[in-house]
């Protein structure tokens, strides 16, 4: 794989409309970024013919100066927001109700938090990402302390979470707090969902020092060793899909680096079935048969890298496919639009995604001056 190079790329805010040629409808251009058709209503199929252009609704208006690295990070935060949101009105159904309902869910629906709204996944990786921005590295106890003082609890957080999150605003000792439900802690899915600013600050550590910050970022919540192997195949895709050009991207060389990276055997179960998958280019269903999409960390990990390997050059349809096979839904396309992000950047956001992100306190700008201040970490050890 062919390690990119940040050398600073000026993107321009912009509007680009496509034409219809037959009856001059007019489409968004993010529509047509990676290749995509598009039938407009009077029955032309509309093929993007020109040059790939930014769609440009992701940066901040006028001119600005962002490195390939910086695009990437905040690519990486807003795509697992986007992933959140978009899985956030289905999670807990099944591929097939999700199919009756909507044939393939694409666009933001209302939920009882309000519309373009994340969930506990986006919130604790903002958490994550500031504490890292403040203290240079993962620091358990910091962390632990971000992890409380960004608590909502509409966010959606599970009822083990909601305990662990006051008592940290209690003052609880953050050692103990990840064995206060399950005696042997749990192996849910909360660590994977928020590991990414980790994968991206530490991308390129050795396996030995990624591990260690992964344990200090989920102490708190999780020290069950398929929750934490979870966290850690997640955060190392991401920081490979942080350091690949696109076009050097090789899905079967992902699956035997992060299998080599994994400790337990759950998870290298999973990762098998991945690669079995692609070898013989099973479809969707027979996989995610196979690995599941709970809220286990082996099986969301597995459907949301799943989606990503077979999807990584079409990032759009790669959150889209991830959310609508269902189950843990927010979390599988929060982690699977924080890969494609960390691969590609921003450009593929679409503006019917970007523009409907809250932008309140930690929301899109927020977001992504946060992104702009993580990319400037790069930990590697000694």
């Amino acid at each position: 794989m062919t390690v990119i190079d940040n050398r600073a790329s000026r993107y321009t805010e912009v509007a680009v409309a496509i034409t219809c040629p037959c009856c001059g409808a007019e489409f968004d251009a993010t529509l047509f970024q990676f290749g995509h058709r598009v039938r407009c209503q009077c029955g032309v199929e509309i093929e993007y013919p020109g040059a790939l252009q930014r769609a440009g609704h992701v940066l901040t208006q006028g001119d600005v100066e962002v490195t390939a690295h910086e695009d990437r990070c905040i690519g990486c935060l807003l795509g697992s927001a986007c992933g959140d949101i978009l899985g956030a009105a289905v999670e807990g159904w099944s591929a097939s109700d999700i199919r009756q309902s909507f044939i393939e869910l694409r666009d933001f629906l209302d939920t009882d938090r309000g519309f373009g709204r994340y969930t506990d996944d986006t919130q604790m990786t903002l958490a994550l990402a500031a504490s890292l921005v403040e203290h240079g590295r993962v620091d358990a106890e910091p962390v632990s302390a971000k992890y409380a003082e960004f608590y909502e609890p509409r966010r959606g957080y599970g009822g083990a979470a909601h305990r662990v999150m006051r008592l940290l605003q209690a003052g609880g000792d953050y050692r103990g707090t990840g064995r206060l439900q399950f005696p042997e802690g749990s192996f849910g899915n909360g660590g994977a969902m928020r590991i990414a600013p980790v994968g991206l600050v530490y991308r390129h550590a050795d396996d030995k020092m990624l591990a260690r910050a992964v344990e200090d970022a989920l102490l708190c919540t999780h020290v069950h060793p398929e929750a934490i192997d979870g966290a850690l195949v997640q955060a190392k895709a991401v920081a490979i899909a942080a350091t690949t050009a696109p076009e050097s991207f090789d899905p079967e060389r992902v699956v035997h680096v992060v299998s080599r990276t994994c400790r337990t055997e759950i998870m290298q179960a999973k990762l098998r079935i991945l690669a079995d998958g692609l070898r013989h280019a099973d479809d969707d269903l027979f996989v995610i048969a196979g690995v599941g999409n709970g809220i286990r960390a082996s099986q969301a990990v597995a459907a949301a890298l799943w989606a990503f390997l077979r999807r990584w050059n079409t990032p759009e349809e790669c959150v889209i496919r991830a959310v609508n096979f269902g189950g843990d839904t927010d979390t599988i396309g929060a982690m699977a639009g924080a890969l494609v992000g960390a691969l590609h950047g921003t450009a593929w956001i679409p503006a019917r995604w970007h523009d409907n992100i809250e932008n309140g306190p930690h929301g899109r700008d927020e977001i992504v001056a946060l992104a702009r201040r993580l990319a400037g970490l790069n930990l590697q050890g000694d």
